[in-house]
């Protein structure tokens, strides 16, 4: 089940975020299923987090940290991800159609049965 709490301290932009990271460090963040369709999350931290089919289309995640991330079937579809850390995350059937992975850190990430089609690559 969603946190709501969190859902709304994402919503309010970075500074939210981290803001209630700093006041719950020991809560693992869990945002499963939320929609965060369009959000501006540059240079968010979301390391480890459990982000199983949360909608992120045509968010701004450039420099996020998602390493160990849980993305299973997320939607990163139009998303930049241009600098992000994905190291070790689960990816596993996440849609990124579309998405600008410039530069982004994938190495050990589960890949298994997600959709790849059009991302876009460049230096």
């Amino acid at each position: 089940m969603t946190d709501e709490e969190q859902v709304n301290a994402i919503r309010g932009g970075v500074a939210s975020w981290h803001e209630w990271k700093a006041a719950n460090p020991r809560k693992r963040p869990d945002l499963k299923g939320a929609n965060l369709t369009g959000l501006n999350l540059e240079g968010i931290n979301l390391n480890g987090a459990r982000l199983q089919e949360v909608d992120f289309e045509f968010c701004n995640l450039k420099k996020a940290n998602l390493v160990g991330a849980d993305l299973t079937r997320a939607n990163l579809s139009n998303t930049d991800l241009t600098d992000a850390l994905l190291v070790n995350a689960n990816l596993q059937g996440a849609r990124l159609t579309g998405a600008i992975a410039t530069r982004a850190d994938f190495r050990g990430a589960n890949v298994a049965g997600a959709d790849l089609r059009q991302i876009k690559r460049g230096l």
